[in-house]
């Protein structure tokens, strides 16, 4: 008979010890530590460039905060310490944010940018969490094919609602009249 092995809980995720110089970025997903290294270069100039797009709109309107990694959410016991590239939070779910623990709730969008080490965990692990918790609007940017995927929550799945690569426009159902030029996003990337 096979025995289940114990999850690990945030409890026990804030006293994990890592190692002096550590530069990996570690999160507990369904109980279970998932580790993957920090940023490279392609992936902080799309960062920045979605904040230079997000951030402005979400002001001008008084709509809420979009906050950016390192910043913890956290959804339950086995689901936390979850660090996603960029996410919203509207002013009606501002309770949510916490001034000395991050994100605790569902933000209304996460943003998250495919690294070379991240394209399983940002597609499958992450997306499935984000919708089994029910995150109103998943956006997947990938440098690599310049692209942005909008994914809203349709029921319990998520369905695609915008997409872009290379040039073109996307939109947002949770920041209705937001668009955002996918080639101004990617630009370093053209060819």
């Amino acid at each position: 008979m096979a025995t289940q092995a114990k999850k690990m809980t945030y409890a026990d995720f804030l006293e994990m010890e890592i190692p002096e110089g550590d530069t990996a970025i570690y999160e507990l997903i369904h109980g279970e530590i998932v580790k993957r290294a920090s940023p490279n270069t392609p992936h902080q100039r799309v960062s920045l460039k979605l904040i230079r797009y997000l951030d402005p709109f979400i002001e001008s309107n008084h709509l809420g905060e979009l906050f950016h990694a390192p910043y913890d959410v956290y959804f339950d016991e086995e689901n936390a310490g979850i660090q996603p590239d960029l996410l919203f939070v509207s002013n009606e779910r501002r309770h949510i944010i916490k001034e000395n623990n991050g994100i605790v709730g569902v933000p209304d969008l996460i943003v998250e940018i495919i690294s070379k080490g991240t394209m399983d965990k940002d597609r499958v692990l992450k997306k499935d969490l984000y919708e089994q918790f029910r995150v109103p609007e998943y956006w997947i940017a990938d440098p690599r094919n310049c692209s942005i995927e909008v994914y809203r929550l349709e029921g319990d799945r998520y369905g695609l609602f915008s997409f872009a690569a290379e040039e073109g426009m996307i939109k947002s159902a949770v920041l209705p009249g937001l668009e955002v030029d996918v080639a101004g996003v990617f630009p370093d990337f053209q060819g």
